[in-house]
């Protein structure tokens, strides 16, 4: 899987959770529980939170994760000329 999709499939999840930590918020409220508040403002700091994360975070990393150039067509090609980085070129025998 690309990075940038699995990235952003990990930041999209908790708005699920999110959801469900509300239908259990408004449950309990229901119930006669006043905790019931509580989960819903944890539900609430939860998706402001996520939401920072996937507007202004993921942007940020996929940018920093894109090469610059164009991709390389096969791994010899992001090797510097003269040789592997890190040899010293030799000469043929």
């Amino acid at each position: 899987m690309d990075p940038t999709r699995r990235l952003m499939f990990w930041l999209k999840i908790p708005y699920a959770a999110d959801a469900a930590l509300v239908v259990i918020g408004i449950a309990l409220i229901a119930g006669g529980q006043p905790v019931g508040w509580w989960v819903l403002v944890f539900a609430a700091v939860r998706a402001v939170v996520g939401t920072i994360a996937l507007v202004w975070v993921a942007p940020r990393m996929i940018a920093r994760r894109r090469p610059e150039g164009p991709p390389p067509s096969s791994p010899r090609d992001s090797e510097p000329p003269g040789g592997r980085a890190g040899e010293t070129p030799s000469e043929p025998v």
